[in-house]
């Protein structure tokens, strides 16, 4: 098993700060507390209210209250949860607070009752091994495989990538594993890959990385045309354009058991969809913060992924497998409720006896949640036994 040890000081999500050495400082040594902070967050950020920093479950906050003395705090739900300490006679007014893994808040700061800066999302978790650098490096290849101009989706262009394990077998067929929205999530993906076949927990696995399709340079965008479309669409340029280019490099299984695609938010639902069009090509669903709302609505206005509850209870059974991440305090907004469209998914595979794992938390819309997680989602695809 990798150590978490080992790689917590090296892959810290936040600031680069030393957490211990800042802890020791405000005990003994305030001013230089206050060098540390101002050193590593701007002056207009704390005039504001810092950007919470995370180093596993420790968060920092900070806050330039201005002259005088002052009441510091964190709210929630208008209720005081946390306390800041000045800094000696400084402005400045700083906490390190420890959470439990999987906590998640909406926090306001607060000078004197007042709020001065609210909605600050914090969502911690413990560092997750299986999605950082491998030790020593990786030692397969991510291959930047260039621009692809697609005729399925005319007009579009994209950068993709393909993961290739270390040791690559010429002869041999690998399991794949196909992610959207290359451009945010393609080396911790990969990075979860890599270990997770070093640890024993899958066997080694190719991986293949697309971007969303761009009109005009830097904009993807075509992103929620092909993510969020219930529309057999972006199977079809899997299977004509993406994956004949990729079996020119390596060999790819043929079993649909070992051909998945996994995703974040629109890329969530695009996994699913892909499955759910071609069953016979695609077997498992690795979906996270899964879109299932109505953001495709068309003209009609009801055309959407919150659809697919209802289309799986009406339809016959399919074979696909399906992994689904959300968090209560996922969005809320015209296009439904992301938590409600996800509760509405667990509800339906399981009425219709799919095999599918549901993991909830309390986290808002982002990646955070699924990196934890990452490592059991792929045991669960490649070994279904255990």
């Amino acid at each position: 098993m990798l150590s978490v040890a080992a790689l917590y000081l090296m892959h810290m999500q936040g600031a680069s700060m030393d957490f211990k050495e800042l802890e020791r400082n405000i005990v003994t040594n305030r001013p230089a507390a206050e060098a540390m902070v101002r050193k590593h967050i701007l002056a207009d950020e704390l005039l504001k209210g810092a950007n919470p920093r995370e180093q596993g479950t420790r968060v920092l906050f900070a806050v330039d209250a201005g002259p005088g003395k002052h009441t510091v705090t964190l709210a929630n739900k208008g209720k005081t949860m946390i306390h800041l300490a000045q800094m000696g006679e400084s402005t400045l007014y700083i906490a390190l607070q420890d959470f439990y893994s999987g906590d998640a808040y909406l926090l306001d700061y607060q000078v004197d009752g007042k709020t001065l800066r609210g909605g600050l999302q914090v969502e911690v978790y413990d560092p997750n091994p299986f999605t950082l650098a491998p030790p020593g490096g990786r030692k397969g290849e991510l291959r930047d495989m260039g621009e692809w101009k697609s005729s399925i989706y005319s007009g579009t262009t994209r950068k993709w990538y393909i993961y290739l394990p270390p040791n690559l077998d010429a002869l041999k067929e690998y399991p794949v594993l196909i992610a959207t929205d290359a451009q945010w999530d393609r080396d911790w993906i990969a990075n979860g890959l890599e270990n997770c076949a070093r640890e024993g927990l899958i066997p080694q696995t190719v991986g293949v990385f697309i971007e969303p399709g761009q009109n005009n340079p830097g904009t993807y965008s075509n992103r929620s045309a092909e993510y969020d479309a219930l529309s057999p669409k972006y199977t079809e340029f899997l299977l004509t354009e993406i994956l004949p280019q990729v079996e020119k490099v390596v060999k790819l299984s043929k079993d649909p058991a070992k051909r998945a695609l996994t995703g974040m938010s629109s890329g969530g639902i695009c996994s699913f969809t892909a499955c759910w069009e071609r069953p016979d090509q695609f077997g498992v669903a690795l979906s996270f913060i899964g879109s299932f709302a109505n953001i495709a609505s068309g003209a009609s206005k009801r055309e959407g992924g919150h659809n697919y509850p209802f289309l799986i209870r009406k339809n016959e059974k399919k074979p696909i497998r399906v992994f689904l991440q959300d968090g209560d305090n996922d969005l809320n907004n015209d296009h439904g409720s992301w938590w409600l469209g996800n509760l509405q998914m667990e509800s339906a595979l399981k009425y219709k006896g799919y095999d599918h794992v549901w993991v909830p938390g309390k986290g808002f819309h982002n990646t955070k949640h699924a990196r934890r997680v990452f490592d059991k989602a792929l045991s669960w695809w490649l070994n279904p036994a255990k």
